[in-house]
């Protein structure tokens, strides 16, 4: 089967796009991305879907101003629509006290939203592919996660979709030799100052020595956990209901109230809490408040409430 079937195939499975969407899709310019353009060029009119290219320039290295040149360059050829913006997001993250990869997806992601609404798109493609779905259990173990966290690389998660996440590295790397797929190559993807390269780099090849298909492996263990996260999402409907603001929580006392508690804690934007502390919150005794970062607590016998606190202006 050509490769581009099966990302066909793994699209079709996760519903990712209806006919008629149109996906931005996010280009930096290297092997992942380059490959996920070109397959998504060739199966646009089977999903019949329009497509668009933003392509965000960090400023972060010599060769910067040359990568964005050549991902336009590449779109030219294919009659896509191109868009880019430029910026330092090394003095963007020393001034609001961030890390470099925490601002550079910040402002990568906010520049993606403007392109939704000014031309209209309604999808995002992001190119992630098996390797990084790796990346991400392995470093949401080492940090703690629970089973709604542990693979949260999604195939498709609110607009943002990830269509070549099923293939493997050898797949990326036969498909670019064998269509001449041109792309460019990003230093700072060696360098092991960053935990998730040091992952890559280190520890992934370790697994590799233990089980040569591991990526194959852990697909098939996120794909569980994706069907867990639908599960919950079902579960989560009949037993919270939003008033006011206010997200009531019926509790059952089974294993899935302390899930559905840390749900809310992510839709209200916040990190949900520690194991430990959301046993203290369902513990509480009828009439028992709580508080946690933004997060107000109230437990009125089998319902929780919970509320984020909104702050008058002045920050009283």
């Amino acid at each position: 089967m050509k490769l581009e079937y099966e990302v066909l195939k793994f699209i079709r499975k996760y519903n990712m796009y209806e006919e008629g969407d149109r996906v931005l899709l996010g280009v930096s310019g290297g092997r992942d991305s380059m490959a996920m353009m070109d397959i998504l060029f060739k199966l646009k009119d089977n999903l019949n879907i329009s497509l668009g290219v933003a392509h965000f320039n960090h400023s972060l290295r010599n060769t910067a101003d040359e990568e964005e040149r050549f991902v336009e360059k590449e779109c030219r050829k294919r009659s896509l629509p191109f868009y880019s913006k430029k910026m330092d997001v090394k003095t963007y993250a020393m001034t609001n006290k961030l890390g470099i990869e925490e601002a550079a997806r910040k402002l990568r992601y906010e520049f993606f939203n403007e392109i939704l609404e000014a031309k209209k798109y309604n999808k995002i493609a992001i190119a992630h592919y098996s390797k990084d779905l790796s990346e991400t259990v392995i470093y949401r173990l080492t940090k703690g996660t629970g089973i709604f966290g542990i693979a949260g690389v999604l195939p498709i998660y609110k607009n943002v979709t990830r269509p070549i996440l099923s293939l493997n590295f050898e797949n990326l790397e036969k498909y670019v030799t064998i269509n001449n797929v041109k792309y460019v190559i990003d230093e700072s993807n060696y360098d092991t100052k960053y935990a998730r390269n040091k992952i890559r780099h280190e520890i992934l090849p370790k697994l590799y020595e233990i089980n040569e298909k591991y990526e194959n492996a852990i697909l098939r263990f996120a794909e569980i956990t994706w069907e867990y996260r639908n599960f919950l999402n079902i579960i989560y409907k009949e037993r919270v209901q939003i008033e006011n603001n206010v997200h009531k929580l019926k509790l059952n006392n089974d294993f899935l109230d302390k899930e559905i508690l840390r749900m809310i804690f992510l839709n209200l934007n916040e990190l949900p809490p520690s194991k430990k502390e959301v046993e203290k919150i369902l513990s509480m005794k009828s009439k028992g408040k709580r508080k946690i970062n933004n997060i107000l607590l109230e437990k009125e016998k089998n319902m929780l409430y919970i509320s984020k606190e909104v702050k008058s202006l002045g920050g009283k």
